[in-house]
């Protein structure tokens, strides 16, 4: 009986633990790689892959992040300094015409690669708990104060199931 119920109360816990409800879904556009989202605010930071022309990346900024501002009644806004300096902006890492690896400035241990399909859509992928994955948004568990990241939540879709899922990464301080 008590494995029984050590059972269900796993299994009620475990259905949960990617579930964040009444955040808002940013607007999906053609060249959209992925979001992040946090626990402390409904805004939401926006990675879209920045062409110039079709196929062909802009060379110094290969990515556009910017954010949308729910508080504001959902109006986009340019990263503060701060915000891309410290928390969300990008170290491209390797860059040629057909990817670009990069990292988060915030969480410089996991790399992000931007790939493209045969039709020229972008994508990013990321290794989670060693499964490979099509990023579609990130969800950070902060502190009260928005100091340190305690997990973070990548959905998307499994590379190689084809399946939706979401991998918790838990933060090592």
């Amino acid at each position: 009986m008590k494995k029984h119920l050590y059972l269900i109360l796993f299994l009620l816990t475990a259905a949960g633990l990617c579930a964040q409800e009444g955040y808002p879904e940013p607007k999906l556009e053609a060249n959209r790689l992925f979001y992040i989202q946090h626990s402390n605010s409904h805004n939401t930071f926006v990675y879209d892959a920045n062409f110039i022309k079709p196929k062909q990346l802009h060379a110094t900024e290969p990515i556009k992040i910017y954010r949308i501002t729910y508080t504001k009644g959902g109006i986009r806004e340019e990263l503060s300094s701060i915000q891309r300096k410290m928390a969300y902006g990008i170290d491209i890492l390797k860059k040629s015409s057909s990817m670009v690896e990069f990292k988060l400035v915030s969480y410089a241990a996991k790399s992000l690669t931007l790939k493209f399909k045969a039709d020229g859509t972008p994508y990013v992928t990321v290794i989670v708990n060693g499964k490979e994955l099509i990023l579609r948004k990130m969800f950070l568990s902060c502190n009260k104060i928005g100091t340190s990241v305690k997990t973070i939540d990548f959905y998307g879709k499994n590379i190689a199931t084809g399946k939706e899922v979401c991998e918790r990464l838990v933060v090592k301080e």
